[in-house]
């Protein structure tokens, strides 16, 4: 709300109102404002009304805001705190001003929690797929009582706290009227009936914590930090409910040559100068072994190199591959023979004659 609008104004009441007085005059503006009024109606504005009653009907805060303003507040509480409208949900406020019932609906069957497992995998694991053996903790329903709670044999019988309604009222008094509550009954946690005898393996809870393998099986192409799904594999509902579902969270370990940019693997390969100024073939490693790579003469460091539909498998969609990218860095020896020392010199002369760099090769 801006700074420029009195509270007391907004609420249409002097300074000096009382408590009551301050009541009746939020009462009446929230009346007129309410966003249903379809002739007066104006959520902002009754926004800003139940901002002024927040301030107004503290007599902390209204002391702060008489004595030093909004400014005042914010510097006492800070923002969240000083504007914090105490409400909850504004269709809460909405449903209690009219006198409307506040439910909270009996609880009915209930999803099963989904579980989340982290699992590491070798990178070419990762590029060509695999199957891995996963074991999880998760609550699944009880073997004796098949999730019901009870004793096999024994009965469940109406709660008497909700007459098997599963849920209870309780009227408020407020000071826009009567406001009726309907909660979910504590007693049966909104079954409507209660076990007469608990199942002496869950103590009653008709769940159990039990391990359970999966067979998980990794798509060839996969990331590292990959999310996949298994639907139903989480843990087991309950009250009839579905069970939740198993997410992995895919972890690639480094690979000591290979490493991956998209569908592309890239290696680096070290050649010799010779190699370098005369060309020819060598062979490179590859997620397939060994494949040949056609290198041209007078081939540069940092010059990079391609072999088409080597690279990783599009996910889904296997058939569609990268590339094996190959950056190339020419070696320069540290030691040299007697006779690689005459070569050497020898093709230094040579490019010298021909007007190159003192000592350059190419």
């Amino acid at each position: 709300m801006a700074q420029a609008k009195d509270l007391y104004e907004l609420l249409d009441i002097s300074r000096d109102a009382t408590e009551d007085e301050i009541k009746k005059a939020f009462r009446q503006q929230a009346r007129k404002f309410h966003p249903d009024n379809k002739e007066t109606g104006n959520e902002e504005h009754f926004k800003e009304i139940n901002q002024a009653y927040e301030i107004l009907s503290d007599p902390q805060k209204r002391n702060i805001y008489d004595q030093y303003g909004l400014s005042g507040l914010k510097s006492a509480y800070g923002n969240a705190e000083a504007f914090n409208f105490g409400f909850g949900d504004l269709s809460e406020i909405f449903s209690q001003f009219f006198g409307e019932t506040k439910v909270h609906r009996a609880a009915g069957p209930e999803r099963g929690m989904d579980l989340r497992y982290e699992l590491e995998t070798d990178f070419l694991e990762a590029i060509n797929g695999c199957t891995k053996e996963i074991t999880v903790q998760s609550h699944e329903d009880c073997k004796v009582c098949k999730g019901s709670g009870a004793r096999p044999g024994s009965k469940l019988k109406i709660c008497r706290s909700c007459n098997g309604l599963g849920e209870v009222r309780r009227v408020q008094e407020s000071f826009f009227g009567h406001v009726t509550q309907i909660t979910t009954c504590p007693s049966c946690q909104g079954n409507g009936k209660i076990v007469e005898q608990e199942c002496t393996e869950c103590k009653g809870k008709g769940q159990e914590l039990t391990k359970k393998t999966i067979d998980v099986k990794v798509p060839c192409g996969v990331d590292d930090g990959a999310r996949l799904r298994w639907g139903g594999k989480g843990e087991a509902g309950r009250k009839g409910g579905p069970p939740g579902d198993l997410y992995v969270i895919i972890q690639v370990k480094e690979h000591e040559i290979f490493t991956r940019d998209g569908q592309n693997i890239i290696i680096e390969q070290k050649i010799s100068f010779a190699q370098a100024a005369l060309g020819g073939t060598i062979k490179v490693p590859s997620i397939e072994g060994e494949k040949p790579l056609h290198i041209p003469g007078g081939v540069q460091s940092g010059t990079v190199l391609k072999i088409p539909g080597l690279g990783v498998p599009k996910l889904n969609n296997p058939a569609r591959r990268g590339d094996q990218l190959i950056q190339i860095t020419v070696e320069t020896p540290n030691k040299l023979s007697g006779e690689e020392r005459k070569i050497f010199e020898q093709l230094a002369k040579i490019q010298e004659e021909k007007g190159g760099k003192k000592f350059g090769i190419f």
